[in-house]
This record gives C-alpha cells, structure tokens and sequence, in this order.
C-alpha cells in the first residue's frame, strides 16, 4: 500500500538518502552449484570444510554412499545436516544431482564451486555404481 508506505517513519529519508543495502555492506553473496554426478561424502566433508566465509547454505543433493535416495543439504554457520529425503524414483520431476544454494561473506564462487566439484565422483567411481541408480545414464 503506497499510502500507507508514504506515511511510515523514514519512508522520506530513505527516499532521500538510499541506505547501503546488507549485501554491499557487509560483502554478502550467493552463488549455485548444480551437477549431474553424486558426490563421495569424505571429498564433500573436506571440501565444506576448506571453504572461508561460507555462513549458510542449502538445496539437495546426491550421495554415492546413498545412489537411490535424494539427500536434503542444510548448512548455518558451523552446522551441517544431511538428511535423507525422497527416493529418486519417488521425485520424477527432479533428475538426480545437486542443487545447492551457497551464501557468504567475502564467498570466492569459484573456489568454493570448484571445490565441490572435486567432491563430485570420477568417471571410474561412476562405473562402480548400480546400473539401478534412476537417471544413472544421463550422469554418466
């Protein structure tokens, strides 16, 4: 409601003098990390670990220790949760992978990307993997 907005404390202030938004002030942002492979839970746990200025983060994920079943990824500050969730043949609208949201101050996307890229299974870790995995074709 405009007029409600207009009649607000400091609606005319801020109108006049924009404050710096959290983001720029403080060096907070987020970038998203998708991929077609599962990730091996030691390489995942080192690689979280590795990474500075990580403050929150979540989506899903795919672990090779679990190929059937999706894994729900909830991080804050230094708590992380994995959690299992759906079997993949129970979620046909999503294909299996990870879709994870990463946010942080002074956060080096391409670091912390590429370090959960390493996490990521090789192409002869992939093969090692039941040919029952739903989606299994397309990450290969």
């Amino acid at each position: 409601d405009p007029e409600a907005a207009a009649a607000t404390a400091g609606y005319a202030d801020e109108l006049a003098n924009p404050h710096t938004p959290e983001t720029e002030e403080y060096g907070i942002s987020s970038t998203v990390f998708r991929a077609g492979r599962p990730f091996d839970l030691a390489r995942l746990e080192a690689a979280v670990r590795s990474t500075r200025g990580l403050l929150r983060s979540k989506g899903y994920c795919w672990l090779a220790s679990h190929p059937h079943q999706a894994v729900v990824w909830s991080q804050a500050g230094p708590n992380y949760d994995l959690h299992p969730a759906q079997p993949w043949a129970h979620i046909p609208q999503i294909r299996p992978g990870q879709e994870l949201v990463l946010i942080g101050v002074g956060l080096d996307h391409a670091g912390v990307r590429s370090a959960l890229r390493g996490a990521l299974l090789t192409d002869g870790e992939m093969a090692t993997l039941p040919s029952s995995v739903p989606g299994l074709g397309l990450a290969r």
